[in-house]
């Protein structure tokens, strides 16, 4: 079976399987294991989307800065999770052979 780009990246179940697993597993593992005190960052895998932390308040303090889930970021780390997983059932189809 000849491999185009076209092919490729045409989504298929073992594809969606392996993203899910990734992007999914990925970053709710990474997510859920950081603990940030007294501030609050994005975390996620290869980019931070999600916020996590928190903010102490403190007397006569400016107000914290606002740290809120980025779109940007989690449709890049989508599309590099999707292509990564459409690497690997390539890579799998060519050893195969």
């Amino acid at each position: 079976m000849n491999m185009d780009w076209k092919n490729i990246v045409k989504p298929t179940i073992t594809k969606i399987i392996i993203f899910l697993l990734l992007m999914g597993g990925l970053n709710y593992w990474i997510i859920l294991s950081t603990h940030v005190l007294d501030a609050r960052i994005l975390v996620g895998v290869p980019l931070g989307f999600w916020p996590v932390g928190s903010f102490m308040a403190w007397p006569n303090a400016s107000t914290p800065p606002t740290v809120e889930f980025s779109w940007v970021n989690f449709i890049i780390d989508v599309v590099f999770w999707y292509l990564v997983s459409c690497g690997v059932v390539a890579l799998y189809h060519k050893i195969k052979k």
